[in-house]
C-alpha cells in the first residue's frame, strides 16, 4: 500500500465507480491492484497524472490534511510499518529512510537532519525537472508523518513551522489545528516539517522488537531480489552467518567474505551512512531475541552465543535497542503467539 491508496479510496467514497478507476488507472500505466501492495513499485509519472485527475475533482484544497488524521503506517508502505515498531523515534526515522532509499530509489528524495537551532528537520527535495505531485498529496504526506509520530509515542508533538512549495489555500485553518503551529510557510523551494529534535529520543508506548526484526528481514530479503546493491544487507548477512557458525563476527572477517579490504569496507558503509559496530549490535540483538524465545534459553549461554562479553553487556544492548529486559522480550512474543 502506498500514501496513493487513502485518494483511492476517498475517490471511491466520492461516487467514482471501480471502473471508472480502472480506467484511470490504466491510463496513466498502472495497476489497479498496485495501491493495495506494500511491495509495488508505481511509475511516478503516472502516480502524478492520476493524483492530479483525483485530486482536481475533489474540490477540496485541503483534502490531504483531512486524510491523514486517519493515517495508517501501511500508507507508508513497509518502512512505515517497521518504523511502527522499533523502540524510539529516532530509530524510526533512521531505518525508514534507509530502507525507503532502498527499495524504492526512484521516489522523491527524502532528507533528514539536526540544525544548530535544536530543530529536527524532515525535508522533501523537488525536481524542478519532473511534475509537481498535488498540493494535497504533498499536504498529506507531511501530516501522515505527524499524525503517526504522535501514535508512536502517546504524546501531541507540534511542529515547530511547516513548509510547503505551494501557494496558501484559502482556509489554512485546518492546517495550524493538525500541525499544531502558525508557522506555515508556503511558496516555500520545498516541503519540509521542523519539529523539536529532542522528540528523537521519545521511545514508543508499545514496540514490538520481534515483529521489527521479521520486517528487517523481509526488506532485506526485497532488496536483494531486486538487485540492490546494499552493502549494509551485505554485511549484516555475513556477521550472522560468522554468528551462526560460531566464528568470531568482525569487520575484518566482513570484508574478507566480500573480498574487499577492511579499509574498502569502512568507507563503503561511510558512504552509505552506515556505522559498523550498529549493524554488528543489530546482527547480535536479532539473533539473541530469537534464542530467547527457546525453552531452555539461559542468557549466559545466549550471550556468548552471539558474541557479548557476558550476560549484563547483551541485557544493556538489548534494552538500548528494544526499550526492554530479555524476560519482558520473552513474554512479549509469548503473548503474540
Amino acid at each position: 500500500m502506498s500514501l496513493i491508496a487513502p485518494f483511492v479510496r476517498h475517490a471511491l467514497r466520492a461516487g467514482w465507480s471501480d471502473q471508472a478507476l480502472t480506467d484511470l488507472c490504466a491510463r496513466h500505466g498502472i495497476h489497479r491492484a498496485a495501491f493495495d501492495d506494500l511491495t509495488a513499485r508505481i511509475p511516478q509519472a503516472g502516480a502524478i497524472a492520476m493524483l492530479g485527475e483525483i485530486c482536481a475533482q475533489c474540490g477540496d484544497e485541503n483534502l490531504g490534511i483531512h486524510l491523514a488524521r486517519e493515517a495508517d503506517p501501511s500508507w507508508l508502505s513497509i518502512p512505515g510499518i517497521l518504523g511502527m515498531n522499533v523502540s524510539t523515534v529516532r530509530e524510526a526515522f533512521e531505518l525508514g529512510n534507509y530502507y525507503g532509499r532502498r527499495l524504492n530509489p526512484t521516489a522523491p528524495g527524502v532528507g533528514i537532519h539536526l540544525s544548530d537551532d535544536g530543530l529536527f528537520h524532515l525535508l522533501h527535495s523537488l525536481d524542478p525537472d519532473e511534475a509537481s505531485w498535488p498540493r494535497q498529496f504533498v499536504e498529506a504526506d507531511l501530516a501522515t508523518v505527524l499524525v503517526l509520530l504522535r501514535r508512536f509515542t502517546g504524546v501531541d508533538i507540534k511542529a515547530v513551522h511547516v513548509s510547503f512549495p505551494h501557494r496558501a489555500p484559502a482556509d489554512v485553518g485546518p492546517h495550524v489545528a493538525l500541525f499544531g503551529t502558525t508557522d506555515i510557510r508556503f511558496d516555500a523551494p520545498f516541503a519540509g516539517l521542523a519539529l523539536p529534535a529532542s522528540i528523537l529520543d521519545f521511545r514508543h508506548r508499545n514496540p514490538d522488537p520481534g515483529l521489527a526484526a521479521y520486517l528487517r528481514r523481509h526488506a532485506d530479503a526485497l532488496i536483494e531480489k531486486i538487485g540492490g546493491d546494499d552493502i549494509g544487507h551485505a554485511v549484516r548477512q555475513s556477521l550472522r552467518a560468522e554468528l551462526e557458525r560460531g566464528a568470531h563476527a568482525s569487520l575484518g572477517g566482513a570484508a574478507r567474505t566480500l573480498k574487499m579490504t577492511s579499509r574498502t569496507l569502512q568507507r563503503r558503509l561511510a558512504e552509505a551512512g552506515v556505522r559498523f559496530g550498529a549493524l554488528l549490535e543489530q546482527v547480535r540483538c536479532e539473533m539473541a531475541i530469537d534464542l530467547l524465545q527457546r525453552p531452555d534459553a539461559d542468557l549466559q549461554d545466549i550471550a556468548e552465543r552471539v558474541g557479548f562479553s557476558d550476560a549484563r553487556s547483551l541485557r544493556r544492548a538489548l534494552k538500548r535497542r528494544t526499550g526492554r529486559t530479555p524476560s519482558e522480550l520473552r513474554r512479549h512474543d509469548d503473548r503474540g503467539a
